[in-house]
């Protein structure tokens, strides 16, 4: 219930930063658009494999969904409910393409509540049978993740002030680094990346960033001064060498060039409608609308979307 109360009021907030986007970027390129199936409801993330493929999960359905490149059937990679998927967050496909791994939470949308702990899940990719579940230490909301060379995964935590580690072959999460500046009301701590030996994680309600560089000892968090605001920052990802994407609930995805701890934003030239994630393939940005401030269960007078989309954007 605590989660369910924090998760509220940082959604309900959101709306004010949207209408502010909204008023600057009236109007913006065309871009190509996908349509979710209706089991795809209220995306959080999304991954795409090497063929184009494209990954992503409901928060209110516990399902995943795969879009294969070539236009065929959607389908159910998992179904929520199984092996305790109840709100997909962030996705990620392993180096080889193997595995698919998969943050699941309890935020309180659906029958499934209350039905398993939050945890990091990791799926077959041929057959989508479950290889390894890892619960979160002591709780938490796993909202997103990202893999080092050496294979070891890393985790924000939502609602704890923390970023786990996760080693290969480990049997439980580690606690990397744990940090009071990563508390506050709703959801702290959501997209993460790697980019040049650090972690680059965004804290969604105060629109901070961090960077933690992981071959230093001690492992500690440094805050990035950004050039101009960003609002609900989301998923991220590393491109072009000290660059990193950013997905904004606010309405935006902005191109961020780190130089130390001074941070260049660079908003693009689209507006969007309350995006969550997005991943690169190719020349190509995919941007996933997850329309998360819509969400009924949060705000009783919000109408859910008829139906969710991917923008597709040159690179």
């Amino acid at each position: 219930m605590k989660s369910f109360i924090r998760a509220k009021s940082t959604l309900m907030t959101l709306g004010l930063a949207l209408s502010t986007v909204a008023t600057l970027a009236t109007t913006a390129p065309a871009r190509d658009q996908i349509v979710l199936p209706k089991s795809a409801s209220f995306p959080e993330s999304i991954a795409i494999d090497s063929a184009g493929g494209i990954y992503t999960g409901s928060v209110t359905l516990g399902n995943i969904i795969y879009l294969p490149a070539d236009g065929g059937a959607q389908k159910i990679f998992v179904e929520g409910g199984t092996n305790g998927a109840i709100s997909i967050g962030g996705l990620l496909l392993s180096p080889q393409q193997s595995i698919l791994y998969a943050c699941s939470s309890d935020l309180g949308l659906n029958s499934l509540s209350g039905s398993a702990a939050p945890g990091l899940l990791a799926f077959d990719v041929a057959s989508g049978a479950l290889q390894k579940r890892w619960d979160l230490p002591g709780g938490g909301l796993c909202n997103d993740l990202a893999q080092g060379e050496d294979g070891t995964i890393y985790v924000t935590d939502s609602f704890v002030p923390r970023i786990l580690s996760l080693k290969p072959g480990a049997d439980a999460f580690e606690t990397l680094v744990q940090d009071e500046r990563f508390s506050g009301e709703g959801f702290n701590l959501s997209g993460i990346t790697i980019l040049d030996n650090a972690l680059i994680v965004a804290k969604f309600n105060s629109g901070q960033f961090f960077r933690i560089d992981l071959t230093s000892t001690p492992t500690v968090a440094q805050e990035l001064q950004l050039s101009q605001p960003i609002y609900a920052p989301d998923g991220i990802r590393a491109v072009d060498g000290n660059g990193i994407l950013v997905a904004a609930s606010s309405g935006q995805v902005v191109h961020i060039e780190i130089d130390g701890l001074e941070a260049k934003v660079t908003p693009l030239d689209y507006a969007f409608d309350a995006p969550t994630s997005l991943a690169l393939h190719g020349e190509k940005i995919y941007v996933l609308e997850g329309k998360l401030n819509k969400l009924p269960a949060f705000d009783p007078t919000a109408v859910a979307p008829e139906q969710f989309t991917i923008s597709v954007l040159p690179r």
